[in-house]
């Protein structure tokens, strides 16, 4: 029985903030990670060359080699990466990065959220917002904002697994449902 991507990517992720916690460098791995995602971005033929078993091994730990010394990353960023292609498991590499990610601002009482709104948003609506947030959550909120002119107006915030939707576009939307079952 093959076990499924997130339970590995669980492991591998538990294992590295184990290792981090004893040395101290869980947020160094964090951004060494994210530093190879932005690279195997820009070359997303890379990791599927990684990832092929039909290639030589000796053949991908080069092109890993060239890849993290491009991205900047050493130490037990490294020596993680470097343990997933021994062990087959380099294509669960983003998989684990999300859930190292997540289990790091876990345990530091951080949460990573997201709003989207129809126009970009003033640094003074963002620290009001970022404020909101954390005094409903009692938490530590990283806010990333993005721009969707599609909402027409207000915003949607994405904190975890919950969504709180103020666009206009979504009243538009249960307006109509509300009209069509009246009708």
């Amino acid at each position: 029985m093959k076990t499924s991507s997130s339970k590995v990517a669980r492991r591998y992720a538990k294992a590295m903030v184990g290792l981090c916690d004893q040395r101290g460098d869980g947020e160094a791995v964090r951004a060494a990670l994210g530093r190879l995602e932005l690279v195997l971005d820009g070359a997303p033929e890379a990791l599927i060359f990684l990832a092929n078993p039909t290639i030589a091994l000796s053949a991908r730990k080069a092109v890993l080699k060239a890849l993290l010394d491009g991205a900047k990353v050493d130490g037990s960023a490294f020596n993680l990466v470097s343990l997933l292609l021994d062990k087959g498991r380099i294509a669960e590499l983003r998989h684990i990065s999300t859930a190292f990610a997540a289990m790091l601002d876990d345990r530091s009482g951080r949460v990573q959220a997201e709003v989207v709104s129809a126009t970009a948003l003033t640094d003074a609506s963002v620290q009001r917002l970022r404020a909101l947030l954390q005094r409903m959550l009692s938490r530590e909120i990283v806010l990333h904002a993005s721009v969707n002119p599609d909402l027409i107006g207000g915003l949607v915030v994405h904190v975890g697994n919950t969504v709180y939707d103020a666009s206009v576009l979504n009243h538009l939307n249960r307006l109509r449902h509300r009209l069509v079952a009246q009708a």
